[in-house]
């Protein structure tokens, strides 16, 4: 028996949202569309444009996430976000202050909730701190953020230049392992 086109389609979709609302994540997608890659095992199991989904833990709100295109693959539990027209978008939070990151891609682990962005990566804090570098982590175990890439971080009217990062959520502490001076 054949299903239409539009109830595979709500398949796919309903599969990855249970699949990700398991262990507090919340999700809602748009449409979804067959991956492009060749089936390999390894490929992802959903593709899904217009993606978003939720952390939360005892129902604060931890870190939320918007992505043009999302690929999720089951056996590696990871989902591949990427920026088709607007960055991925990820705003994280702590009490009422927030961190929103803007990137080309960002690989959610979604067992640890971890975050990997690259493609230039900009941050900004609720206080007005801004980070730019090309990859950052975050450490949902922790909530650290960290890089061993070049950073450009500018507080208060003062740009300074680095190569590696360790941050806390919103970037009131933070660490430069090697500062640039140009």
């Amino acid at each position: 028996m054949r299903l239409p086109l539009c109830a595979m389609a709500v398949s796919v979709v309903l599969a990855g949202v249970i699949f990700l609302g398991s262990g507090g994540v919340k999700a809602a997608a748009g449409q979804a569309r067959p991956s492009t890659e060749a089936p390999s095992g390894s490929g992802p199991n959903a593709a899904i444009e217009r993606f978003r989904i939720r952390e939360t833990r005892k129902g604060e709100r931890l870190w939320d996430v918007e992505a043009d295109r999302a690929e999720i693959s089951e056996e590696r539990g990871i989902a591949v976000l990427t920026r088709v027209v607007h960055p991925v978008q990820i705003t994280i939070y702590r009490g009422k202050e927030q961190l929103v990151t803007f990137s080309d891609k960002a690989v959610v682990d979604l067992k640890t909730k971890n975050l990997q962005l690259s493609g230039r990566v900009r941050c900004e804090s609720s206080e007005g701190t801004r980070i730019f570098s090309e990859s950052l982590n975050w450490s949902a175990g922790d909530r650290k953020i960290t890089t061993d890439a070049p950073v450009v971080i500018e507080k208060a009217g003062f740009r300074i230049r680095g190569k590696g990062m360790e941050a806390d959520t919103v970037l009131e502490r933070m660490i430069i392992r090697e500062r640039i001076v140009s």
